[in-house]
């Protein structure tokens, strides 16, 4: 609980600046300008969760504090290569690749993805670090300053009506300033750096191999899965029908944002102390479900029963329709919210090939909604409800899953 209260508060504060600044943001940008910002965001979250191999998630498990540098160095190298992979792929084909995005607003931008993948990718490392250190005041405090940059320029960008230039600008200048304030903490340890061996991290590499061969997999089956809606929407309706739906996802992210993100990192750690003492985590599980649970109704209630009211009076009426896409997806993000912080149990148990067929199978799910919504021409309100119902069914069977793993059963 402590250390939970320790991220939270950090998150909380962070996620109340850009909160408090959006009534202003959403008068100053047109939904259209949210819309090219969200593709830009879904295009980098796709290749950042893949940007370290997922070893970041081995870094917390070894019991030698040299071997968790080393898996560091081995994350940050990947990520730096596959950066580089998409800066040479982006100014080869940057043309054609906004032609098929279908959007010429973000043809420039594209040149900055492979910047803020490598960014994604030296974040992740550093966090899942400092969480093995316990250093979650540390954690807190980034995330603050990630949240005041962001909205500092975006707020100072948008007054002088740089569109949606101002939003991107925004969210590539926070990811600079968080890294630089990670990468100082962990520069200064110099009797840990030095243990830095590419032998050690070849060595690493294949020990935990597990992890880029199923969950990077499942976690980019998983993230394209969320993201598919940012290139579909606007192909199939408009990009201002992808701006009201990316204010959605901010508000109705903001728990697992806020809380969730919290909860996960602390459950990742004590579920694998625990896992290590008892050869199960089936107490940490049932205890932070029964509290994500408590924490998530009232926010999600409120929301279900009052969503076009709060958005168009703190939004602007424009945004109206955004709330009503709010009422219909609030039951899929609710249990989105209580799933994600648990998610980790495969990592815990190195069960990575479940969460590879459950994220393939969630992939499938989606791209066959999409699919047939596109040939049937669903009106956007018709296709929301048939997408939050059918993903609402498949998070409650998920969290099955996860509670079955967390007693340390034989599940292949």
């Amino acid at each position: 609980n402590k250390n939970v209260l320790k991220l939270m508060t950090g998150a909380t504060i962070a996620q109340a600046i850009p909160v408090a600044i959006s009534p202003v943001l959403t008068r100053i940008y047109a939904p259209n300008d949210f819309g090219v910002q969200a593709l830009f965001v879904a295009i980098t979250a796709i290749f950042g969760v893949v940007a370290n191999g997922r070893y970041e998630l081995a870094i917390v498990l070894p019991k030698k504090e040299e071997d968790s540098i080393n898996l560091v160095a081995l994350s940050v190298s990947i990520s730096f290569l596959i950066s580089l992979v998409l800066l040479i792929i982006v100014l080869l084909f940057n043309n054609k690749i906004a032609i098929w995005l279908g959007n010429e607003d973000i043809r420039i931008w594209l040149y900055f993805i492979p910047l803020v993948v490598f960014f994604i990718g030296l974040f992740n490392a550093l966090n899942y670090l400092n969480t093995r250190l316990k250093n979650f005041g540390l954690i807190s405090k980034v995330k603050i300053i990630k949240s005041l940059t962001l909205s500092s320029v975006q707020l100072i960008m948008g007054i002088f009506r740089f569109g949606a230039s101002g939003l991107i600008s925004g969210q590539i200048v926070s990811h600079l300033f968080t890294n630089m304030s990670l990468a100082k903490s962990t520069l200064k340890n110099k009797e840990l750096m030095a243990k830095i061996r590419i032998k050690e991290m070849f060595r690493l590499s294949k020990r935990y191999s597990n992890f880029p061969k199923f969950s990077m997999p499942a976690t980019l089956a998983n993230t394209l899965s969320q993201y598919l809606l940012n290139f579909f929407l606007p192909l199939l309706y408009s990009v201002a029908t992808l701006g009201y739906y990316s204010l959605v996802q901010r508000i109705l992210g903001m728990p697992t944002t806020v809380i969730g993100t919290s909860v996960g990192q602390v459950f990742f750690q004590k579920a694998t102390e625990e896992r290590i003492k008892t050869g199960n985590a089936s107490h940490i599980f049932i205890a932070t479900i029964k509290r994500l649970i408590l924490i998530s109704f009232l926010p999600f209630t409120l929301l279900f029963w009052f969503g076009p009211e709060l958005i168009a009076l703190v939004f602007g009426e424009q945004w109206r329709e955004a709330g009503k896409y709010t009422t219909i997806l609030v039951p899929l993000f609710m249990l989105r919210f209580i799933n994600t912080p648990v998610s980790t149990i495969t990592s815990v148990f190195e069960k990575n090939h479940i969460a590879l067929a459950m994220q393939l199978s969630y992939l499938l799910l989606t791209i066959l909604v999409l699919t047939i919504s596109f040939y049937i021409k669903l009106d956007i309100v018709t296709f929301l409800i048939v997408y939050s119902i059918i993903f609402s069914i498949y998070n409650i069977v998920r969290l099955f899953v996860f509670r079955k793993i967390s007693m340390g059963e034989p599940h292949d």
